[in-house]
């Protein structure tokens, strides 16, 4: 029953923003497919350095023992909650709604940014990557990051609507705070992509790129498991 009351809660939401939400989705959808056209833009002294880069971190990997989990879920949780943090600021104030969509199309340019150069500079390997590591964490992030970015420019256009009616203070507060935890209610999801990214990612650059294995060599090494 309750599980019944959540869906038709969600529903309605939807619903009720679906503008809003298809403006959020299309603003993502450009920066992911600006993101991917930059990778073949970029010159091959740029392409070659950010390989090299890769191949030094998949490397630092390899040479450690035991790979410091704890420090990578941290900055995956902060890097999340400064995305989260600037589009609930930017929703504070009408005249800052448009930052919303610039901050939503820039985490949709690192996404197509990052398929593309993996996919590019590592052919199948870079592709195997992108499926393992990058989409499972995309399938939380932008669903959160596209729900904060309705409830922002929602939050933003009710704002500007009241611009000229007679506020009470408390009641002002009030709506902040339940914009706030509505944000606060998200965030914990991003814990879990972190915890994603602290335990599997490193596994699958330290036996995909460090040594040159390819695929077929890390699906044995799993099997082996």
């Amino acid at each position: 029953m309750y599980a019944l009351k959540i869906k038709t809660s969600v529903m309605l939401h939807i619903r009720r923003n679906i503008v809003l939400y298809l403006l959020v989705v299309f603003v993502f959808i450009i920066g992911v497919a600006a993101g991917g056209f930059t990778v073949s833009s970029i010159s091959a002294e740029q392409q070659v350095y950010l390989a090299d880069y890769l191949r030094e971190y998949s490397s630092i990997l390899g040479s450690q023992s035991r790979v410091d989990r704890p420090v990578i879920f941290i900055k995956a949780v902060l890097q999340n909650v400064q995305t989260a943090f600037f589009i609930w600021l930017f929703g504070l104030t009408y005249f800052s709604i448009p930052l919303i969509l610039i901050v939503v199309g820039v985490r949709g340019f690192f996404l197509g940014f990052t398929v593309g150069f993996l996919i590019d500079s590592y052919a199948f390997n870079g592709l195997f990557m992108a499926l393992t590591c990058v989409l499972p964490q995309s399938f939380v992030h932008i669903p959160c990051i596209a729900l904060m970015g309705v409830l922002a420019l929602q939050f933003g256009i009710e704002r500007f609507k009241m611009r000229k009616l007679p506020h009470v203070k408390h009641l002002r507060f009030r709506k902040v705070g339940a914009y706030t935890l509505k944000f606060a209610a998200i965030i914990p999801a991003f814990f879990v992509s972190s915890l994603f990214e602290a335990f599997v990612v490193p596994v699958v650059f330290k036996f995909l790129f460090a040594g040159g294995l390819n695929v077929k060599d890390f699906i044995a090494f799993l099997s082996n498991k």
